[in-house]
């Protein structure tokens, strides 16, 4: 049977999948709610919701909204699952933990912040396809141009905390799949 179980960012099952994640995240920023995916108290993996990304190419059209209104749409910021013992549990098993994580987290999330969700967003990174995604329902609204911004230090010239950095040379373009409640 398959549990979601609500852990710490800082819980060392899922700093274990973010070590040899493809995409290497060294932690998440502003709001979170990470889960361990169990199957018969077998660890599986780790997926976490976060706060939605300001700007996401077709993300707003997509659900009528402006980049004002977006705390009613969770970014699921981190998903891995890995097979034990060769296999996974069943069939379709890594398209039932985002659909299980979207009927979770949609209750946890108002509970926590208070929001209610209207839809969730996910970043894929090219040349990976998102086909979990489409299969579990999701649609790709768009592709990002693969910027990446960092927090440098000096005086940024707005209440952003920092001078932006931004790496134009290693762009790493990532599909934008959406998915209303």
């Amino acid at each position: 049977m398959l549990v979601l179980e609500r852990i710490k960012r800082s819980d060392s099952r899922i700093l274990a999948h973010m070590a040899v994640h493809y995409s290497q995240p060294k932690g998440f920023v502003g709001r979170n709610i990470c889960y361990a995916v169990l199957w018969n108290n077998v660890l599986y993996g780790t997926i976490a919701g976060g706060s939605a990304c300001k700007f996401l190419p077709g993300r707003n059209e997509f659900f009528g909204i402006d980049k004002n209104n977006l705390n009613g749409i969770i970014n699921n910021i981190f998903y891995h699952v890995e097979k034990v013992n060769g296999s996974y549990p069943c069939r379709w098993f890594t398209v039932k933990v985002p659909n299980a994580f979207m009927d979770q987290i949609i209750l946890d999330w108002q509970n926590k912040y208070g929001d209610a969700v209207v839809g969730f967003e996910s970043l894929v990174e090219l040349p990976r396809t998102g086909q979990l995604y489409l299969k579990a329902g999701w649609v790709c609204v768009g592709q990002t141009k693969g910027y990446t911004c960092k927090r440098g230090a000096g005086k940024g010239t707005d209440s952003w905390g920092g001078k932006r950095v931004w790496d134009t040379k290693n762009l790493r373009p990532k599909l934008v799949f959406c998915k209303k409640t």
